[in-house]
Formats: C-alpha cells, sequence, structure tokens
C-alpha cells in the first residue's frame, strides 16, 4: 500500500472519501464492493478505515466455517457495537424485533460518533446475517453510518456498486517495487506483471517465491504461481470439485487456450464424454464461454490450472486436441498442438510449423503466426534458424499487439547468432517497441545499435533505425542527441536513393529549426515535403507533417497527415503514430471536434496495439483540447491517466503538453500569475522546441495579465522569427494579437485590426473569435460599447459552436457589460456539433451519463454540459425525447 493508500485504487477511494464526507452530515447508507479474489477488498476496507478516523469503524467478515450457522455475522456486529441484542433465537417470528434491535444500536452509536461498518467477505456470511445487515442498511440514510458490503463480481445487490477491476500495468509495478524493495530486473518485473494480470495477490505471492537467481537474472522467469499459492490453491479446488467429465472439458480449454464449440464437440465424441458437464465446467468459473468459443477465465487461472495437470494428463490433453483438429480445416492449430508434446528438436515439425506461420502471417493472423515461429523455434536444432524464427516470433507478437511477449522472445536472439543483419533488425524491432511502448531513451540506445549492425549491410534500413532513434530522442526530450543522430544520418545518406535522401533532408531542416535557425530549416523542409508527395508508406508522410508543420503549412500537414493514417491502415503498428500527427494537425487548423476524434481513435487504437507511449501523447492532446475550451474537469481526468505513465517512462512531451494544458485552464479562471508560472518552464526554459513556440501566444497573454511586460516581449520575438519565416498569416495573426496585448492606443487597435483580417484569411475561427474577445474587452474598457459588441457577439456565437462554455460565457458577460441583452442557450439555429451528436447517439443506445464519460474520455460533469445544451437547440426536455431524433 502507498501512502495515498492501496496502488490503483484512487478512484474507489475517492469515491470513499464522498461517502465519508456525505454520511459526516448525516447522509449515510450502503456500497457493494466487489471484486474476484485476491484482488484487494480487504486491503480497500482498511484503507477507507484509514480514511475515517473520527469514525467508529466496526468490522464484520464472512466464514465459510460459519455460512451455516444463522445469526453467526450479526453475534459479530452486535459485539462491536457492545449492544445487548440476543442473537440466539434466529427463528422467523424473531428476525423482525432482531433486526430492528440492530438498527436502533447502529443509529445509537451514531449519535456519539459517525459509523462506519466494513462487512468483508459478505457473501460468507449467513443467510439470516446477509438479510439483517441489508435491513439495517436500508434504514441509515438518515443517520451518519456507512456500510461497505465486499463481496464477488458474481452476487448482485441492492446498493451502489464500487467496481474493483484488475490493476493497470503501471500500478501493478508500484505494487511491485513496494513488495521487492531492492528492485527486481525489468524484464522480470514485467514477467511478473503479465503473470499476475493484476491481480494484487497473485503479485504478492509471486513476489515472495522470488529466488535470489530469478532476482539476477541468471534464472528464468516463474511461469504460474507458486505451489504454496493461495489463490492456485482455490482454483485447484474448484478443478477437484468437478466431475470427472468436467475436469476434462477444463483441461481441454486450458490446454486449448481457446476452443471453439465444434472442437470441443469432437473431443466429447472421441472420449465419450457427456456435454452435459460443459455446463458444469463453465459454471465453476475456470473457463468461460462467449460467441462459441471456450477459453480460460484469465491468464492467471489458465497457468495456474496448466500447472497442476500432471504430465500423462497434459500429454493427453495435447494428443486429443491434435487429433480432433486434424481435419484439414485446422491446420496451424493441430501443428501447435503436436509441438506441445514432440520431442526437442523435431526439425520436420518446426518446418511444418514455419509454413503454417508464413501462412497465418499472409491473412494477418499474427498472433497464431507468433505462436507458430515461437514453436517452430524451440524444435530447431540450428541456432541461426532458431535465431531467425524467434525474430519473426517477435515482429508478429509485436504486430498482435503483445509487446511484453515480443520482449521476451527477443532477448533470445543475439546468442544465438553472430550474424550482424539479424542482430541488427532484433535491435531495430526492440527499440522500436520501447519507443512505443517503453523507456524511449532505452530504445534510442537499441535503435543506435541497430544502425550500427545494419549500417555496412543495408544503409537504408540502418538510416530508417536512426530516424527512430531520432524520435526517440525527442520523445525523452533529449535534443542535444538528436543533433548527435543527424550527423550519423548525413553520413550514411546516399543522395542517389530517394528515400535516404528525404531523411538526410528531415534531418538537417529539423536541427536547423532546433536551433531557431527557420531561414536555413526551409530549403531542406520544403524538400522533405516535396519528395514524400511521391512515396509510399505511413513513415515518409509522418515526416513530412513535421516538415510542414515547421514550415507552418498547416493546411498540407493535414493533408499528408490523412495520407500517413490512410497508408498506415496496411501496418497497423504506425496508425497510433499517425493519429498523433493528424489530431495535432486538426489542433493547430482550430479543428478541435476533429482533433478530438484522431485522438480518441488513436488512443484506443493504441491501447489494443499495447503501444501506451503512443496513448499516453494522445490522452495529452485530448487533455490540451479540453483545456483550450476551458473544461477543467475533463482536462484534469485526462491529464491524471496520463501523468504516472508518462513520469515513470520519461515521457518529455507528455509533461510539456500538461503544462501547456493546466496554463491554460489558469488563464481561463483569472490565475494569470499561475499561468505564467507553468508556462515559464515551457516557453522560456524548455525543451521542446516545438511546443515551445506554439504556447508562446498563451505565455504572453498571461505574462501581460499579470504585469510582466517584459518576459512576454522577450518571448515573443523568437515566436515572431519563426511566424515570419512561415509567412502563414495564421500564426502572423497571433503575432499580431500578441503585439496588440503589449500596445496601447492607437497602435493596440492597429495591431487587433490587423489580428483579425489575418485571421479571417487563415480560417481559423476559435482564435479568430479569441482576439474578438481581446478586442471587444479593450474596446469597452475604453467606452466605446457599440464597437464592442461587434466583436464581442461574433466571438460568442463561435464560442457557442465550439461548445467552449468558458470562453462563451465570458464573451456573454462582456457582451452583456457592453449593453447587449443575450439569452444565456445557444442560438436556435446552430446545428449540434459532432460532440453532441456523438452523445446524443451514445444516449438513445441507452448509455448513462457515466459510460458515456468513459467512452468518450469526458468528465461526468462535461456530458451534463452538453445534454443541457442539447435539449435546449432541440427543444426538448428528457433523454426519452432525445432518443427520438435517433431512431
Amino acid at each position: 500500500m502507498s501512502r495515498s493508500g492501496p496502488h490503483g485504487r484512487e478512484t474507489a477511494l475517492a469515491e470513499f472519501a464522498d461517502l465519508l464526507s456525505r454520511a459526516r452530515g448525516g447522509t449515510g447508507g450502503a456500497v457493494e464492493i466487489r471484486g474476484g479474489a485476491g484482488l484487494g477488498k480487504t486491503t480497500l476496507l482498511a484503507a477507507a478505515a484509514e480514511l475515517a478516523p473520527d469514525f467508529r469503524v466496526l468490522h464484520v467478515r464472512g466464514a465459510a466455517a460459519e455460512k451455516t450457522l444463522p445469526g453467526a455475522g450479526l453475534h459479530q456486529l452486535a459485539t462491536a457495537l457492545g449492544t445487548a441484542c440476543d442473537v440466539s433465537d434466529t427463528s422467523p417470528e424473531q428476525l423482525f424485533p432482531l433486526y430492528l434491535a440492530l438498527t436502533r444500536a447502529l443509529a445509537a452509536a451514531a449519535r456519539e460518533n459517525p459509523v462506519l461498518c466494513c462487512v468483508d467477505d459478505f457473501p460468507l456470511l449467513d443467510s439470516v446475517s446477509r438479510r439483517g445487515i441489508t435491513f439495517c442498511a436500508r434504514r441509515m440514510a438518515d443517520h451518519p453510518v456507512l456500510l461497505l458490503l465486499a463481496g464477488d463480481p458474481a452476487e448482485h445487490g441492492e446498493f451502489p456498486v464500487v467496481p474493483l477491476p484488475p490493476l493497470s500495468g503501471e500500478a501493478s509495478r508500484r505494487l511491485l517495487a513496494d513488495l521487492v524493495p531492492d528492485g527486481v530486473p525489468r524484464d522480470l518485473a514485467d514477467e511478473l506483471v503479465a503473470l499476475a494480470s493484476g491481480n494484487p495477490l497473485a503479485l504478492t505471492e509471486l513476489a515472495a517465491a522470488l529466488t535470489p537467481a530469478q532476482l539476477a537474472g541468471t534464472a528464468s522467469a516463474p511461469t504460474a504461481l507458486p505451489p504454496e499459492s493461495r489463490l492456485r490453491a482455490r482454483f485447484r479446488r474448484r478443478y477437484d470439485a468437478l466431475s470427472p467429465a468436467a475436469r476434462q472439458f477444463v483441461r481441454l480449454v486450458v490446454a486449448g487456450e481457446r476452443v471453439d464449440g465444434d472442437t470441443v464437440v469432437r473431443a466429447a465424441r472421441e472420449t465419450g464424454a457427456d456435454l452435459c458437464a460443459l455446463d458444469e465446467a463453465t459454471a465453476s468459473g475456470l473457463v468461460r464461454e462467449a460467441d462459441d468459443v471456450l477459453e480460460p477465465a484469465g491468464a492467471l487461472v489458465r497457468s495456474s490450472l496448466y500447472a497442476e495437470l500432471s504430465l500423462a494428463d497434459r500429454h493427453a490433453t495435447h494428443a486429443l486436441l491434435a487429433k480432433v483438429l486434424d481435419d484439414g480445416r485446422h491446420r496451424l492449430p493441430a501443428l501447435v498442438q503436436r509441438a506441445a508434446i514432440a520431442p526437442r528438436p523435431d526439425d520436420p515439425l518446426a518446418d511444418e510449423l514455419d509454413e503454417a506461420a508464413a501462412t497465418a502471417r499472409k491473412t494477418k493472423d499474427y498472433a497464431s503466426s507468433a505462436t507458430a515461429y515461437h514453436q517452430a523455434a524451440d524444435l530447431t536444432a540450428d541456432p541461426h534458424r532458431q535465431a531467425l524464427r524467434l525474430l519473426a516470433a517477435a515482429r508478429d507478437a509485436w504486430l498482435s499487439g503483445q509487446s511484453r511477449r515480443s520482449r521476451t522472445l527477443l532477448r533470445r536472439v543475439p546468442p544465438l547468432t553472430g550474424d550482424h543483419t539479424v542482430r541488427g533488425l532484433a535491435a531495430l524491432l526492440a527499440g522500436e517497441i520501447e519507443l512505443r511502448d517503453g523507456t524511449p531513451a532505452d530504445g534510442h540506445r537499441s535503435l543506435l545499435e541497430a544502425a550500427d549492425e545494419l549500417g555496412a549491410s543495408d544503409p537504408a534500413l540502418a538510416i530508417t533505425a536512426l530516424m527512430r532513434a531520432a524520435e526517440a530522442t525527442c520523445a525523452a526530450g533529449d535534443y542535444a542527441a538528436f543533433f548527435t543522430t543527424a550527423e550519423r544520418v548525413r553520413a550514411l545518406a546516399r543522395p542517389e536513393e530517394p528515400l535516404p535522401r528525404l531523411m538526410s533532408d528531415h534531418f538537417a531542416g529539423l536541427a536547423a529549426a532546433l536551433r531557431g535557425r527557420f531561414d536555413e530549416a526551409r530549403e531542406p523542409l520544403l524538400r522533405v515535403v516535396t519528395a514524400a508527395e511521391h512515396l509510399a508508406g505511413c513513415a515518409p508522410k509522418v515526416w513530412a507533417v513535421l516538415a510542414a508543420l515547421v514550415l507552418g503549412d498547416d493546411e498540407r500537414a493535414q493533408r499528408l497527415a490523412t495520407q500517413a493514417v490512410s497508408a498506415a491502415a496496411d501496418d497497423g503498428v504506425l496508425a497510433p503514430w499517425a493519429l498523433e500527427f493528424l489530431a495535432h494537425t486538426a489542433l493547430r487548423l482550430d479543428r478541435y471536434a476533429a482533433a478530438t476524434r484522431a485522438a480518441v481513435d488513436g488512443l484506443r487504437l493504441a491501447q489494443v496495439r499495447g503501444q501506451h507511449n503512443c496513448a499516453i501523447n494522445h490522452l495529452a492532446t485530448l487533455a490540451l483540447v479540453a483545456a483550450l475550451q476551458g473544461d477543467r474537469a475533463t482536462a484534469e481526468l485526462r491529464l491524471a491517466h496520463a501523468a504516472d505513465i508518462a513520469a515513470a517512462r520519461g515521457l518529455a512531451r507528455p509533461v510539456v503538453l500538461a503544462s501547456w494544458a493546466l496554463a491554460c485552464l489558469d488563464l481561463a479562471e483569472d490565475r494569470a500569475a499561475d499561468a505564467v508560472d507553468r508556462l515559464r518552464d515551457v516557453v522560456v526554459g524548455g525543451t521542446d522546441p516545438f511546443v515551445r513556440v506554439l504556447a508562446t501566444p498563451q505565455f504572453v497573454e498571461a505574462a501581460v495579465r499579470s504585469g510582466d511586460h517584459t518576459s512576454a516581449a522577450k518571448a515573443l520575438e523568437v515566436f515572431e522569427s519563426w511566424a515570419r519565416s512561415t509567412g502563414g498569416p495564421a500564426h502572423l495573426a497571433l503575432s499580431q494579437r500578441c503585439r496588440a496585448l503589449l500596445a496601447t492606443g492607437e497602435e493596440a487597435d492597429e495591431r487587433y485590426r490587423e489580428a483579425l483580417r489575418l485571421h479571417r484569411r487563415a480560417d481559423r475561427p476559435f482564435e479568430l473569435a479569441k482576439t474578438e474577445l481581446f478586442y471587444g474587452e479593450r474596446l469597452r474598457r475604453d467606452r466605446k460599447p457599440r464597437d464592442a459588441r461587434k466583436y464581442l457577439r461574433g466571438a460568442w456565437q463561435t464560442f457557442q459552436r465550439y461548445e467552449a462554455a468558458y470562453w462563451a460565457d465570458r464573451a456573454r458577460a462582456e457582451l452583456r457589460a457592453a449593453g447587449e441583452a443575450v439569452e444565456h442557450p445557444a442560438p436556435p439555429e446552430l446545428d449540434l456539433t459532432p460532440q453532441q451528436a456523438q452523445i446524443s447517439k451514445l444516449v438513445a443506445e441507452g448509455a448513462t451519463n457515466r459510460e458515456i464519460a468513459a467512452q468518450l474520455f469526458l468528465s461526468p460533469r462535461t456530458v451534463e454540459h452538453h445534454l443541457r445544451n442539447i435539449f435546449a437547440k432541440l427543444g426538448i426536455r428528457s433523454r426519452v425525447e432525445l432518443t427520438t431524433f435517433f431512431r
């Protein structure tokens, strides 16, 4: 447990804190905590008690041995209350008086201090006690009493539920660091976290069983919970309680991992097993069925039960599956089952697996091809061929979203071969995985190693490795390493080859831009943009997007980003990366709805692909969009998901975007000095030159509003240099607006008017509205309300369209102060925005506000705000009426 409570349970603890606060105010009740075995219900109850030092805490715990003793749980409650309630007679006619007496005792105890009643293992209480405690809970609404009832997810009660899902990977790593203070090698930590599958008890048991050799990295990681594990014993007891036929079905699913219904039926016919026993197997909770496919109830169940099987049972089960799958339609699954029991080595079977894996790869069934290549490698005698097959397995595991498995396979490659190309390809893949789902600084080292290995045999591929290495330096915020990498590219580039030439120009242009020499950067970056139009593939398009953004050609950047996303459709690994740039270009164009769609798509795809660094980048972008619209609740919700992983992995860009987003929120709430403090690290001393330039307008605004004109003017010089080099009206408009903020009198008016002219040329509605607002505010203060109203009205209407509640309210207040009466709801002629339409559709499908918020990465409060606007626009009053619009 961390100082702030159990790792990964911040949401539950925040909810408990709110419930305890309400209980202190006299509003009590009950909440159910639902989670499977080992997920930390007992620990969470203890943490809840720590949040309530001013409460009288009562503890009740169910026990299987007492489940048949009527009133045993009520006896615990009565003892904890110190009441004289007689629980010895639990006959039906005495239950109501008994329950009533305990209810009164709870209420009486709460008159002295608020009461927290923690009931652990609630389903294991006897039925009389369960009914009695729920009877009491129903009557605590007007008393300072909170009951927390901890049970299994299969239980269905009547009170609000706090679910306990498995821990995230990052929360699991933090828990592991607490369990093993001296540290665990990263590779071993990855294996333990994956094996524990988010179960805190499993991770605790695995950590306790680690050997010195495993901690030293000289022994392999465990593949199952230790034999003495309580969780493993729990699974074993469930398995042992089944009938022989049901146990056979469980063995089939555990050995096959995913088995379709037809295979199960044929296996039953082969052995004469009664298919009715399949219901018994699924009812045990050890296997589950969905869409006619049976699979173990989680990786933890699968590894535990497989470890429990005898060698004879394993062999017989794999042999049975191989036999029933050998029908010509399931060649690869049959080979996989044969390989599980084949002697080592078995080159003929390895060759068959290799051929079948290649076929699966052609159909993009990368999970199957990775398994087949892996097994083929294990059956291969020749070390070099084994290395090639492991490399193929690692690549396909990565393509299927299994980054941890890919890393594990890659670690086996270098000791098997001295071939520079194979070793270079392994290092290239390892570096790419670290870049997308690890620590970019580690990825940079692997990618430089790949370039060294590939330099002689494949210079183009070596340059690709260096491009990825440069991307890793930017992700880590190490721009000194970027310049070093750029020099290496120039040494390898061959001018006669289009792609290496593009890469060389890309590095030359970016290096100049990063040093602030924008005029020097222009020509090579223009060549990059032009060349990328004629080159296939996602990566050249993305590199050209970055070049176009530095050149200030935002429209062309978005076209290239769209092409990059389309090109990435054939290589899903690069799609989340391409979507990052599509979201960023939309944001630069003030197309916030489009930026949100791209970032949400990228976030979901990154999560599916196991690319958590890309997911964090998308979350940070989504937070910035919300902050620019003045939506603190949504921005902070998104940043909270990103902060821990970004810090742990040394991801520089999300940290910088977070500071920028929070500064925008500070500005929106008239805390200009706080915004200056946040943006000073980004704009003045920041390591990210691109964000440094783009955040300058907010820094100038904040500095002017806090009276620091000197800092504002100094920061503006760099921005103006870049804006002039681009010649783009959007950036020149921002430059003029910043100058207007610094100016006085007629000069300020001229600057504002020029900024407005340039904004209209650039078609940037949101920034145009902000300039209209700032100018309107200035005119009103200068006692020119008639002139001010024209600008303030346009700003208000634009902010309404963007659903930027803060900015719309600010413009509306200024408009009213200037003498124009305006209604609060959005103008009725405005159509639904894309976000409003998406929310409306989800409402029509029956989603709750909380479910909509989770799906769209919004706060529930923001969803409520959107619904109020939707109702006003459509002239309706209820969700039921809204549903009729989307039938």
